[in-house]
């Protein structure tokens, strides 16, 4: 590989890193089963994978998103404009090549194996809807390739799995309080009941969480956050039963993306404005208005059966709910007529106008050239409404039989999903962005019906010291769409797998060195948002594909852990949403799919992983991950070009961490580099001829330590023990660009500090 001659300093590191090692104090799973042992490398697998670990927990806000948690881990970049992660509208993560954005859903997500649903900005929900970060155990990451039993649809680049803490079997409560930067301030409650009638235990947990936009002062928007979880586990002989209950309803105000060009003129400001003006081509861009309202609520009840010593099976029903509104404060209001002029209150019509005043007598004032003496201002409120209901069931069984384990397992899903976008006036525009709760206008009204079935196969052998396994796996997704007002825009795209064929090697050359293969197809069903591509012929669309090769080491040592990993990935049948145009600098708020698709071909991936881990002492530990990745496109198709840079993705990160933990205290310092690498990649034509690659973002370390205290009261007093947590983040206030998209980037926030005080009881 030509990549790696070109990359000799990194690769130097690489090997002392190696021979030294990566470490990680090895956690068997919950309550001591007799399952793959899971540590800071991940599972003893054919493929590349890696686990969070209470490091990475002590170095984030407990205000945080539990999306952060993954950002230490080799291969990956998580991009949040809101310093706590409060803004899934500017949320991205990559990971070799592969990308979750506003674009693309290219990575699956899943909540204790429970497919999320899709990461999707418009109708999606990432694991921070799911998830407190307290009630986190860990987040495994199976880069390239995952566990051939995953559920999901996009798991194009590997599959992110967050495992929710058990119950403690000891009764007790915990009361916690955050304060930190920009008025941010959280509570948190849990109560766990500890052992009930000898088999069961539970926990209930709460949390309010509040901060403003890190930019700006005043009336500069907010994130605010209710969630509550439940979870138990029954124990039985031959059985076990968990029960898990989630609610998140969050209200979060945006930020805007910006180019290369505007970070470099002030990289401490987006663009939205924090002080109403009354003058709607201002205050269009007023961070209030610029909203994002979710709720969420999963529920589901996993049943596992020991059949016999060598006979499982499991099972997990489980249904989600979703509602929510997406804002914008275009600054007009639209007229939207039939073939006879007449103005419609429902549907795209014939013709859309958009006007900004009214006449005495509140007409629409159309032309261009009216006077406008004594005319009234006016604006509207945009909303985009999303409605969900998903179901399913996934099922799993597994056969020790000799030296082969035999596995087979399907996953069925139901959902029904509605968008609806209306335009309402605003009442006032000089006073703020009240509006009448009708809407004058709705835009669309569109259903989205889904069905999903996957089975797979797999035989796990083992002869000796070398274990190999071989899989076959397939997809079946069907996805209809009616359109409410015109049903000759109703449609239909199936997306079906071919059979998808996976193999490892796991072979232990000593016993504490092993060498690990493997070959995974991996595959994305079409969204069913490209049905909104009125009249696009998508016979000859063909669903994503990717072929995922791993080839590794991985060391277990006493003190040094280490894992080793070269992957290649070819991308094929690239589809992708190009984001939406500006107009004046402000978003074409017309534009039904705020964006539009298109094939960019394939895309091309090679790299190296490594990670370490070494403990120094009883006291202290040294973490690092290295990533090295080259992501190329491989055709030159619509305005993209053979072998140029794939766009956003960073091309080098480098992660080091020093822990330290004597039992009361702890503390850690953090450091993470990302290299430069190129924000753009489609063709951009200039009077000087056309530019390619382009948006060198710039290279940047971000800093981050922690401290903290916890004691025990061992007495009869009212508390059982308090800890005390500080955590810095950014700590040099480095002005840098965290992630994004092609052309539109994110401001990273500035320093931010956080401190938490928590009571047991």
């Amino acid at each position: 590989m030509q990549y790696f001659k070109t990359k000799r300093l990194s690769l130097a590191i690489i090997a002392a890193l190696t021979t030294t090692a990566y470490a990680g104090e090895v956690q068997n799973t919950e309550q001591d089963e007799a399952m793959e042992v899971i540590s800071v490398l991940g599972k003893r697998v054919s493929y590349a994978n890696n686990s969070t670990d209470d490091s990475m927990k002590n170095q984030q806000a407990s205000i945080g998103n539990v999306m952060d948690l993954i950002d230490y881990l080799p291969g990956i970049n998580v991009g949040q404009g809101d310093a706590f992660g409060g803004d899934d509208y500017t949320t991205t993560i990559s990971m070799r090549g592969f990308v979750i954005d506003r674009a693309d859903q290219q990575l699956g997500i899943t909540v204790d194996g429970v497919p999320n649903g899709g990461s999707a900005y418009a109708g999606g929900s990432k694991a921070n809807r799911y998830l407190d970060v307290e009630n986190t155990r860990w987040v495994e990451v199976g880069q390239g390739s995952a566990d051939i039993a995953s559920a999901s649809l996009d798991a194009l680049g590997g599959t992110i799995n967050f495992v929710s803490s058990n119950p403690e079997l000891d009764r007790g409560a915990q009361f916690a309080y955050t304060t930190g930067s920009f008025n941010a301030r959280r509570y948190f409650a849990r109560f766990d009941t500890g052992e009930l009638f000898g088999h069961t235990s539970a926990y209930v947990s709460v949390s309010d969480s509040y901060n403003n936009r890190w930019i700006g002062t005043g009336s500069n928007g907010h994130s605010d956050r209710f969630h509550m979880e439940f979870k138990s586990v029954t124990e039985l002989d031959s059985s076990r039963f968990t029960a898990r209950l989630s609610y998140d309803d969050a209200h979060e105000d945006n930020y805007d993306y910006r180019s290369l060009e505007q970070f470099y003129q002030n990289p401490r400001w987006d663009g939205l404005t924090n002080v109403w003006t009354g003058d709607p081509d201002i205050d269009q861009n007023f961070a209030e208005a610029w909203s994002t309202l979710r709720e969420n609520t999963l529920f589901y009840v996993k049943s596992e059966f020991y059949l016999t010593d060598s006979l499982e099976l499991d099972m997990t029903p489980y249904l989600h709910l979703q509602n929510g509104r997406g804002d914008w404060l275009p600054p007009y209001q639209v007229f939207a007529a039939d073939a006879s002029g007449n103005r419609i209150q429902r549907g795209n019509g014939v013709s859309r106008t958009t006007f900004t005043h009214v006449d005495t007598n509140g007409q629409p004032i159309l032309a261009s050239d009216a006077d406008l003496t004594g005319a009234t201002r006016v604006s509207s409120y945009r909303h985009t409404h999303y409605d969900k209901t998903r179901y399913g069931t996934t099922a799993n069984l597994s056969w020790e039989l000799g030296a082969h384990r035999l596995r087979s397992g399907i996953w069925l899903e139901h959902q029904d999903r509605n968008q609806i976008r209306d335009w309402h006036e605003v009442l006032d525009p000089k006073v703020y962005h009240y509006f009448d709760n009708t809407p004058y206008w709705v835009q669309f009204d569109d259903d989205y019906r889904q069905r999903v079935a996957k089975y797979y196969l797999q035989d796990q052998m083992q002869f000796g010291d070398m274990q190999l396994t071989l899989g076959v796996q397939q997809y079946r997704v069907s996805v209809r769409r009616t359109d409410n007002f015109d049903a000759g825009n109703n449609g239909r795209l199936d997306s079906n797998s071919s059979l998808l064929p996976s193999a490892g090697l796991v072979y232990g050359l000593t016993p504490s060195i092993e060498l690990f293969a493997g070959y995974s197809k991996n595959f994305k069903a079409i969204p069913d948002t490209l049905l909104n591509t009125v009249g696009e012929d998508f016979s000859e669309l063909e669903p994503e594909t990717a072929d995922n090769i791993d080839l590794g080491l991985r060391y277990f040592g006493g003190d040094v852990n280490a894992s080793l990993t070269l992957y290649q990935i070819n991308f094929d049948n690239r589809i992708t949403l190009l984001t939406y145009e500006e107009l004046d600098g402000a978003p074409d708020y017309l534009s039904e799919l705020d964006g539009t698709y298109v094939n960019v071909g394939g895309v091309r991936s090679k790299g190296l992983e490594a990670s370490l881990d070494w403990q120094l002492s009883h006291n202290l530990s040294l973490r690092s991950a290295l990533t090295l990745n080259d992501s190329t496109y491989t055709d030159t198709i619509n305005g993209y070009r053979q072998g140029d840079k794939v766009a956003a993705v960073p091309e080098t990160m480098l992660n080091l961490g020093l822990h330290y933990h004597d039992g009361n205290y702890r503390a850690g310092l953090s450091a993470k580099y990302t290299a430069e690498y190129f924000g753009a990649a489609k063709r951009l034509d200039t009077a000087a001829g056309p530019v390619w690659n382009r948006d060198v973002i710039p290279a940047h370390t971000i800093f981050n330590a922690y401290l903290g205290y916890e004691h025990s009261l061992n007495g009869n007093g009212l508390f059982k023990g308090v800890d005390l947590a500080l955590v810095l983040n950014n700590i040099s206030d480095k002005a840098h660009i965290s992630g994004g998209q092609e052309g539109a980037y994110l401001l990273g926030a500035g320093r931010t500090i956080s401190a938490t005080v928590s009571l047991s009881f």
